[in-house]
């Protein structure tokens, strides 16, 4: 299997080199990134191959595909903006990266089997259950970027540069190489700095959606695999608010905190909507960890690392 995997420096993209099985001949592009090449290295990783590009500069993208084929029987589609505040801020950036990256790719290779990394933030707005079946009208440019990009994948397909496609709305993982995600200073706020108190923005019925990233990667082999093709769907674990998430880490972990609550942040997005994993039933798939469970290696990997 050849497989192309776009940010392959970020936390999805790293943990799926280090999970992807070794029968798979990963070329990664990455862009910012100054320690990627040695993770490569120091984790042995000889069934992949590295290029440093800039996919929202057309001609950096041209030459890319130059050097390193323009036909791929797979791809995993992960570059695009990951900051909300960012999308806000300055629209057309977050544009030109989720966008960009997108279309100076596809107009310059042909993909039998693409993967593309949405986000489940496409459904804001939206209050109570929804699926992938659901009027959408985001307005956060985040989310609408992405949504963009769907529609962009759908119309590749159209033109023949893509065979056939799997859109996974996303809403999010906790692992290792997640530096800055709120799971992680979670986590190591309870379980490593024994702290009494955790801080939350807003009321903490704020929903969210996370599975642990071994899940997720085994997720990812699973849609490479299968035959289904041409698929929108949801990937998740299960729904909680902020503040269920923080009494079941701390119950992980045998810690009681309390929850000191501030004023909500304007810049970031606020969800109201819960989804069932649609992703599971049309794929087979089945998670190997509970919520619970992921937390628990979890805290482990970040105090051996500590």
């Amino acid at each position: 299997m050849k497989l192309l995997l776009t940010g392959a420096s970020g936390f999805i993209g790293k943990n799926f080199l280090e999970l992807a099985p070794k029968d798979v001949e990963i070329i990664g592009s990455y862009n910012n990134s100054k320690d990627i090449i040695n993770f490569a290295k120091e984790k042995k990783l000889e069934n992949v191959k590295l290029y440093k590009c800039d996919l929202t500069n057309g001609n950096e993208a041209k030459e890319l595909f130059k050097n390193i084929g323009n036909n791929f029987e797979y791809c995993i589609f992960l570059a695009g903006n990951v900051n909300v505040p960012l999308s806000k801020k300055d629209p057309m950036k977050d544009i030109e990266i989720t966008i960009g990256s997108l279309l100076n790719t596809l107009q310059n290779c042909k993909i039998k089997r693409l993967v593309y990394m949405s986000t489940a933030g496409v459904y804001d707005g939206l209050k109570g259950k929804v699926d992938a079946n659901a009027k959408l009208h985001p307005i956060v440019p985040y989310c609408i970027s992405k949504l963009m990009a769907e529609q962009y994948v759908k119309f590749y397909r159209s033109i023949g540069r893509v065979d056939d496609y799997a859109i996974l709305r996303f809403g999010g993982a906790f692992g290792k190489y997640s530096k800055n995600k709120f799971m992680t200073k979670l986590v190591k706020d309870v379980c490593m700095y024994h702290k009494k108190e955790i801080e939350i923005y807003g009321d903490g019925t704020n929903l969210i959606n996370v599975m642990y990233i071994k899940d997720t990667i085994k997720a990812l082999i699973a849609c490479l695999k299968s035959k289904k093709s041409n698929i929108v769907c949801n990937l998740a674990l299960e729904n909680m608010t902020i503040k269920e998430a923080v009494e079941r880490v701390s119950k992980v972990f045998g810690k009681k905190v309390k929850i000191r609550h501030l004023p909500k942040l304007k810049e970031q997005k606020y969800i109201t909507f819960t989804y069932d994993p649609d992703f599971n039933k049309i794929f087979g798939f089945k998670p190997d960890y509970s919520f619970e469970q992921g937390i628990k290696e979890f805290g482990k990997e970040l105090k051996n690392d500590n």
